[in-house]
């Protein structure tokens, strides 16, 4: 009688107990096994689960939440690629700090081997949007776009990045032989075009005011590439003469991949490749180089007034726009080394 009333109690424990208790109190485990073993008409012991196989369901499970664990390794150990970035800034920052590794990269002039710096977030390599590793040929160049990266709050806005918009683009696009060729024919072309060629024939203090401010540079030009700046007030049918097309074109072909983004970017912005030229060469400053590329719009701000910033934009958002766009690749190239000029 005492034996049956063990084994009834026994059961409703075991019946009645929750899963997460039956795993941890193996008795409680085998019995509820048993009952249902002698429900169903089957012999005991093909009920209850030896030892041996507990030990090997365990040892399972502690090899798959290693393996897990390792996959988590790796995955910070990886790369961050540059390329899940949003342009509109909607992506959160996701890394803690921003840093600089030494590293070693083939001089692209000489082919020799010589010293670079690899951009890290959290102690991770970055790549680049063509999933190129985020080298930069200088340590000062490298510690300034890692403070680009520094300095972002929760979300990681692009457009706040020019250095490292500049530097993606010499490693990514200019690094292609018909991409740097397409940006240098750009440019050459632009000259027929070109802003400070084309000049105003009235009111008589704008022309003054083109000539003084634009005058300085196409002589430059004329001297510097031995062939007159042809200028006029009607740019359908200017054209500039070959040889000074041909000039310019290889004074862009021996610059670097770096210095082609930076001047390429000012004489995108500006609508002058000459006055971009001028920059680089060092015959124009910054503040000049924007004071004459927007010499007939201030102009008209002067004598009209200014439109502020409105849904549509404004004067003061394209002068903010134009002056950042020359003081980022001003510094990008003051930056880099000689070997990159």
């Amino acid at each position: 009688r005492t034996s049956r009333v063990l084994k009834r109690g026994m059961a409703g424990i075991a019946s009645r107990a929750p899963m997460g208790l039956l795993r941890r109190v193996p008795a409680l485990a085998a019995a509820r096994s048993i009952f249902a073993a002698a429900a169903a008409k089957r012999p005991v012991h093909d009920a209850v689960p030896s030892r041996g196989m507990a030990y090997i369901k365990g040892a399972k499970r502690n090899s798959t939440e290693a393996k897990m664990e390792e996959k988590k390794e790796e995955k910070k150990k990886q790369d961050v690629p540059l390329g899940m970035l949003k342009a509109d800034g909607s992506s959160k920052r996701f890394y803690k700090s921003a840093g600089v590794t030494e590293s070693e990269q083939n001089c692209p002039r000489t082919g020799a081997l010589q010293k670079a710096w690899v951009l890290t977030l959290d102690d991770r390599g970055v790549r680049t949007p063509s999933n190129k590793q985020m080298v930069l040929p200088c340590k000062n160049l490298a510690m300034a776009i890692a403070l680009e990266f520094d300095v972002q709050d929760l979300n990681i806005l692009p457009y706040t990045m020019p250095l490292t918009t500049l530097a993606t683009t010499a490693i990514d696009q200019l690094s292609r032989a018909e991409v740097r060729k397409s940006a240098v024919t750009t440019m050459v072309k632009q000259l027929s075009t070109d802003l400070i060629t084309l000049r105003s024939t009235e009111p008589d203090d704008l022309v003054e005011k083109e000539q003084s401010l634009w005058g300085p540079i196409c002589a430059w030009a004329s001297a510097n590439y031995g062939c007159e700046v042809v200028t006029s007030s009607e740019w359908l049918s200017m054209e500039q003469n070959p040889l000074l097309l041909k000039a310019v074109a290889a004074d862009l072909e021996s610059r670097s991949d770096w210095t082609i983004a930076a001047i390429d970017q000012v004489a995108g912005a500006t609508g002058s490749t000459l006055l971009s030229l001028a920059v680089f060469h060092g015959v124009v400053a910054g503040p000049g180089a924007l004071a004459a590329a927007r010499a007939v719009e201030q102009y008209q701000i002067d004598r009209w007034g200014k439109v502020e910033a409105c849904g549509m934009g404004g004067h003061d958002i394209d002068e903010a726009d134009m002056r950042s766009r020359i003081a980022a690749a001003l510094l990008f190239h003051r930056l880099l080394p000689q070997s990159h000029i």
